[in-house]
């Protein structure tokens, strides 16, 4: 008996597929993950997985879910207790960096759900993703998720677009802490306008 199955009999099969099915992902792309195929390598028979996953395209959200779930605990560990600029800076490196391990994963978690094949993504990957997009409205002090400012857009914008084109290998690696730096002091002083801390209130009323 493998490994993998002795963790189904002890209930963890939901888990080890996904981690199987995030390595197949890493190595040969999303296309390769599928239900067959995960139920091969994990060593149960071809129906176990679909008490967990009706298809493949369950697997894959469970998998974008996880991904968002990691990248908001590396961005929440980025962010200590240091200043705003200190911190704002973190974030945006913490993104980047997590985008250039994992470039497949990070493309499956902002593609079109599933590959496009249904309108959105299972509940729990669209409750994982939406406190993903929550921490950085947190981070810029918005309050109102049902009503952001452009700020919070233009943050996602900039870190989305350097760590997709980080992903697909279209930043060479030793130029990725230059672009990185450029993002944030082209944010950083609308970030601190909005948070109010650009300059005292004294010298704005002078």
């Amino acid at each position: 008996m493998t490994e993998a199955a002795r963790s189904y009999h002890h209930g963890s099969l939901r888990q080890e597929l996904v981690r199987e099915g995030r390595a197949l992902l890493i190595e040969h792309g999303p296309q390769a993950v599928t239900v067959r195929e995960l139920a091969r390598r994990v060593g149960v028979s071809h129906g176990a997985p679909l008490r967990h996953f009706p298809d493949r395209d369950a697997v894959l959200d469970a998998i974008a879910a996880d991904g968002f779930d990691e990248l908001r605990d590396e961005l929440v560990a980025a962010s200590g207790p240091e200043d705003f600029p200190s911190r704002f800076a973190a974030y945006v490196r913490a993104h980047v960096r997590f985008a250039h391990r994992n470039g497949p994963l990070m493309q499956l978690m902002f593609a079109t759900p599933a590959g496009g094949t249904r309108p959105e993504r299972e509940p729990a990957a669209q409750t994982s993703a939406a406190r993903f997009f929550a921490l950085g409205a947190e981070l810029l002090g918005e309050k109102d998720p049902d009503a952001l400012g452009p700020l919070p857009y233009l943050l996602a914008a900039t870190t989305e677009g350097i760590s997709a084109l980080t992903a697909a290998g279209r930043i060479p690696a030793d130029r990725l802490d230059e672009i990185v730096d450029a993002a944030v002091q082209m944010l950083l002083p609308l970030a601190l306008r909005q948070m109010g801390d650009a300059e005292p209130t004294g010298e704005r009323d002078a």
